[in-house]
């Protein structure tokens, strides 16, 4: 394991363009056999328009450099994204980034993921998570799994 200083702070404008790229390519890495309906600039445009508006957005930098962050829509409790570079997985970032979470969302919360993502599901189980319901992702067609998590 690597040794190094991980800053979870709220998200900022001129981060948008390292976010993204993190959202998108560890995305495509997770899932380079799932041709995803949207090219990089609506990711860019959703992220800036939507989800940067309306949600608490932190990012996790590694000697300046963003290598993850969350999206949690506070109203709703759900956790909408998270995401961890690929080269910094797997090193306690996510965990620290999921414990954000249930800070924020103190009573707990829901977060959606593929079914197919056997290692995101495996993260979010052993963080106590709990499967709710199977569904759709609304936008890439894929199956999902909602999750739970309570204090």
């Amino acid at each position: 394991m690597l040794c190094f200083v991980v800053k979870i702070r709220p998200y900022q404008l001129n981060d948008l363009e390292d976010t993204v790229q993190v959202w998108y390519q560890t995305w495509h890495q997770t899932f380079p056999y799932i041709q995803h309906p949207q090219s990089y600039v609506e990711w860019e445009a959703r992220f800036h328009d939507e989800l940067a508006v309306r949600a608490n957005v932190w990012v996790a930098e590694v000697e300046n450099r963003i290598v993850g962050f969350i999206v949690v829509m506070q109203e709703e409790q759900c956790l909408e994204q998270l995401f961890v570079d690929m080269a910094y997985q797997n090193q306690g970032i996510g965990s620290a980034l999921l414990e954000k979470v249930k800070v924020i969302c103190s009573q707990g919360f829901k977060l959606h993921t593929l079914q197919q993502n056997m290692q995101a599901r495996a993260f979010y189980e052993r963080h106590g998570c709990k499967i709710s319901k199977l569904s759709t992702n609304t936008i890439n067609g894929q199956p999902n799994v909602e999750y739970y998590w309570l204090p």
